[in-house]
């Protein structure tokens, strides 16, 4: 599926500060007591809530949790970011009906840590939670909708999480957010049609995932062998430059059409 085209060009790898990754769950718990309690019951062995940590008893990972109370903007953001999951109206209205809301973050940028806070929201799930909203990405989950993804997990799965391959602003630019989650760049392309674009993103984003290769400026892509072929350039001009959940640190690549088949 994957065709790239390698040229010696200037590797653009550096050390950068490591993203933090961001996981909304609205519950119906009536209290900050239950919420504790809860978590303990359906997590034996697997998960305990100290102070302001959930730590992973197995791996020794905490990862920081805090509680607040009910939120009335819950139910649009979760109607937005619901959007491309297609989430129902019966669904975001149990949202609406949350009492509190748990924030769990932990630094991530690299496939081990996002896959273990990925399980650490579904134990939250598992205690009362309603649905799961990544903070840092802008997408929203049922709650047997994120349980499926790690009941059955590849590692390409951490893709549909954590990643938004969608993005318009309505003036020519397509564009990936929340490969920062995972380590990675993400990516952007200009003037091509929306749904070759969206096409565009999602397998250059796959590709990136799950093969690892190490990508340098200069070098081409494309999606099969009857398909255009795109350049590979650092886009300079993040389109969510400044925005603190949304910024990606690593960068951003920019896809440019260099020639038709």
């Amino acid at each position: 599926m994957f065709n790239i085209f390698k040229k010696k060009k200037q590797s653009v790898n550096q050390t950068i500060r490591k993203p933090k990754t961001i996981l909304c769950i609205p519950g119906n718990w009536d209290n900050r007591k239950e919420i504790v309690s809860t978590i303990i019951e359906n997590n034996m062995n697997d998960f305990i809530f100290a102070g302001s940590i959930l730590l992973n008893i197995k791996t020794n990972e905490g990862f920081e949790l805090e509680i607040c109370e009910r939120d009335d903007r819950m139910k649009d953001s979760f109607k937005f970011a619901g959007m491309v999951n297609q989430v129902s109206n019966e669904f975001i209205e149990q949202i609406d009906k949350h009492k509190y809301v748990i924030y769990l973050s932990s630094e991530t940028g690299d496939l081990n840590s996002v896959t273990e806070i990925a399980k650490a929201g579904n134990a939250i799930l598992k205690s009362g939670g309603i649905g799961i909203k990544v903070e840092t990405t802008g997408k929203a989950f049922t709650k047997d909708h994120w349980n499926e993804l790690l009941s059955d997990f590849e590692e390409s799965n951490l893709y549909q999480m954590f990643v938004l391959d969608s993005i318009s602003d309505g003036n020519g630019k397509t564009y990936t957010c929340g490969m920062h989650n995972l380590g990675l760049k993400d990516s952007i392309v200009y003037n091509e049609e929306f749904q070759a674009s969206v096409n565009l993103l999602s397998i250059f984003g796959y590709y990136q995932l799950i093969d690892k290769p190490e990508i340098n400026l200069g070098q081409t892509f494309s999606t099969d062998l009857e398909s255009p072929i795109f350049e590979i350039s650092q886009e300079k001009n993040q389109p969510n430059k400044g925005d603190k959940l949304f910024e990606n640190p690593y960068g951003m690549w920019k896809l440019e059409r260099k020639s038709s088949r």
